[in-house]
């Protein structure tokens, strides 16, 4: 099932962060995810400086994911957010 969802890099990825933060796959309400205060808090936190991109783009990562979204259905999610702020 995994492998037909996700890319083997996916699965490494998500396989490292799951070990590294706690959680698994959609261990979130998915109905609770909201792409616009994702993005807002990855914004402020990196203005405030007070995690480097690297670490602020993993958090990220690991809140799409224990919400229960695919890293390519946020990608697409992303993209029609940011075509829709231009």
């Amino acid at each position: 099932m995994c492998r037909q969802r996700f890319s083997d890099e996916d699965i490494e990825m998500i396989i490292n962060m799951f070990f590294a933060f706690g959680g698994f796959f959609g261990a979130l309400d998915r109905s609770k995810f909201s792409i616009e205060d994702t993005i807002l808090e990855f914004a402020k936190n990196l203005d405030k400086e007070k995690v480097d991109f690297h670490s602020q783009n993993i958090r990220m990562w690991h809140k799409v994911l224990t919400h229960g979204i695919t890293p390519k259905e946020f990608l697409k999610e992303l993209s029609a957010f940011s075509e829709q702020e231009l």
